[in-house]
């Protein structure tokens, strides 16, 4: 039975779905996967979700200084779930366009984002605010769902 369902995938009859689901179909589609492409959403609407809250971690950010300082207000962030983080179920990586970490999430207003990025739906940051303040980055952002 299963020779069967790979010579129909090989003759161009079907495929078997991979692991991953729509969820991942979706995210590759919209940049929320790695490397995904960008394909713009006819009639999409960025929903706010948060409208402002900060950036956390930015100080075990080994070139932050380097970072933050090419960051503009307004620049559209990328947000990538962390599965795998032991310390925090519902991890979000904060990461710039280029894929460079720059922080996390807040844990305290990061569950429901995470739920969404999960179920496939995309998520982007954006730079509300950048100060340094004595030798720490704090960076403003607000968390919006492109649906």
């Amino acid at each position: 039975m299963e020779a069967d369902h790979a010579a129909q995938g090989a003759a161009g009859g079907l495929v078997p779905i991979q692991p991953g689901g729509a969820g991942a179909i979706i995210q590759a589609m919209h940049g929320g996967g790695q490397g995904g492409i960008e394909i713009p959403k006819p009639f999409s609407q960025p929903i706010c979700l948060v409208p402002d809250t900060r950036i956390a971690g930015t100080t075990h950010v080994a070139d932050i200084d380097d970072l933050a300082s090419k960051l503009t207000e307004g620049e559209r962030l990328r947000l990538v779930r962390d599965k795998d983080n032991k310390y925090d179920e519902w991890c979000i990586k904060v990461c710039t366009k280029d894929g460079k970490r720059l922080g996390f999430v807040p844990a305290d207003i990061n569950e429901i984002p995470a739920r969404l990025l999960d179920g496939g739906k995309a998520l982007f940051g954006e730079i509300t605010h950048i100060e340094k303040v004595g030798g720490w980055w704090k960076i403003g952002m607000g968390v919006w769902l492109d649906d």
